[in-house]
């Protein structure tokens, strides 16, 4: 057994230690510097992000289509990649093209619709509070003055406007809200567009990476640490791959059925509303109501009726996507019932927000897939007895423990055993031959 109490494990602890003392004196500044730091990489996480979801189409065009000039000659079997590379982009691109083209339009005449009509949705709204109170106060005596509410509310925001001077007010909406959003607006233009640039990289230059990353991994990690940490990658692999790409297909499709269908029942809104539910669906569980809600208020506030149609719609849609549409996509992959997903979903969202939202998921599919695995490997090492004491009908404590106790003595004279072997290997192996040769007699 190796020394534990080693200079150079004293050292790494004391320097270690050191190092976190520093971090919590200051926090400020290292957390500054990570902040940073992921500013910078963030293009190339967004291209690794393209590159890891276009990977499946690509992987169509390289075997698929241009599969067979991979028996050509030379030049031709060099033109596959950058032909389905340039395939992958050019299908990409056309169909959001053409998705922007019909929505992008009636999406700006909903909205702009929708800005022109919000004063009659607040004369809508307050003769339904005054109806409301009405009923109330012939009914219950409430004493409801709805008049009298509106305007207290009134003055109470005059009241707040009349504190702030007209320099306040401009360097707050300017400097505070408006230059941030410019900033991060074109930030976030920065970041997407060289993200797609970087992400051709990632495509092209993909087997060399893995390749580096591989060589990395095997030159700085123990050899009886490597199947483990190429399991952990396989299943994060199949489990988020997966998950992302069948998620993002599965929720375009949510949402031109979502427009179709309101389109054939003459709902408004139609294209607003279908992005709005294809986006939201995107997130587990929690997705169809975040879209849902806040489309039936809108549509409520148009007229009653319609709402109640986009509701039984939403709801036939959902209950087809639930059980036909997408495990078809998706499959079985993620394998996690409906509280785990419920568990994952808010857990990964309170920790990290939208990401954590979609993420959360399959990230909690690759650990439970990997618990699963070490739970039935532990109970298969124990024996059948084990699996006997799964089953409370069958459970026998005083056979269990008998087992688990012979068990335990083969092992131990089995360690005996190869301790005598390499403790006194001549006098062991005499013996063995003695054995036999008494046996030979015999």
């Amino acid at each position: 057994m190796k020394k534990l109490f080693t200079l150079k494990n004293v050292l790494i602890c004391i320097l270690f230690t050191i190092f976190l003392l520093f971090v919590k004196d200051n926090f400020s500044v290292v957390w500054n510097a990570i902040c940073m730091l992921a500013s910078i990489l963030t293009p190339f996480v967004i291209g690794f992000l393209f590159a890891y979801i276009l990977n499946f189409p690509y992987k169509f065009f390289y075997s698929k289509v241009f599969g067979f000039l991979k028996n050509k000659k030379a030049f031709f079997a060099k033109m596959r990649k950058p032909l389905s590379i340039i395939c992958t982009y050019t299908a990409v691109i056309a169909v959001l093209g053409f998705l922007i083209a019909i929505l992008v339009p009636q999406i700006g005449d909903n909205i702009s619709s929708l800005v022109e009509r919000v004063p009659s949705y607040f004369n809508s709204v307050y003769e339904w509070l005054s109806s409301v109170a009405d009923w109330a106060n012939k009914t219950y005596n409430a004493n409801i003055d709805i008049d009298a509410s509106f305007a207290q509310l009134g003055k109470e925001i005059a009241k707040n406007l009349n504190g702030t001077t007209i320099a306040n007010f401009s360097k707050n909406v300017l400097f505070d809200t408006l230059l941030p959003m410019i900033t991060n607006t074109t930030a976030g233009i920065y970041n997407f567009i060289m993200g797609i640039v970087i992400s051709v990289y990632f495509l092209s230059a993909k087997e060399m990476l893995c390749r580096q990353v591989k060589r990395l991994a095997v030159a700085f990690i123990p050899i009886k640490f490597l199947p483990k940490v190429y399991e952990i990658v396989d299943i994060t692999d199949t489990k988020c791959g997966r998950f992302l790409v069948g998620d993002i297909i599965d929720a375009a499709f949510i949402g031109v059925l979502t427009f179709i269908t309101m389109s054939i029942f003459q709902l408004p809104y139609a294209a607003l509303i279908a992005v709005l539910i294809g986006v939201t669906n995107i997130i587990p569980f929690f997705g169809p109501f975040i879209g849902a809600i806040p489309s039936a208020i809108i549509l409520f506030l148009e007229s009653p009726w319609d709402m109640i149609i986009f509701i039984a719609i939403v709801f036939v849609i959902q209950q087809l996507d639930g059980n036909l549409f997408k495990p078809k996509i998706i499959g079985s992959q993620v394998g996690l019932s409906s509280f785990w997903v419920l568990f994952s979903v808010i857990v990964g969202g309170s920790l990290f927000g939208m990401v954590g939202f979609i993420l959360g998921t399959p990230i909690y599919a690759v650990i439970y897939t990997l618990i699963g695995k070490r739970v039935k490997n532990a109970i298969d090492n124990k024996g059948k007895i084990a699996q006997e004491a799964l089953d409370f009908e069958v459970l026998n404590y005083v056979k269990i423990a008998t087992e688990q106790k012979k068990i335990r003595e083969e092992k131990e004279n089995a360690q005996k055993e190869k301790l005598l072997k390499f403790i006194k290997p001549d006098k062991h192996t005499n013996s063995e031959s003695d054995d036999d040769n008494k046996d030979d007699k015999e």
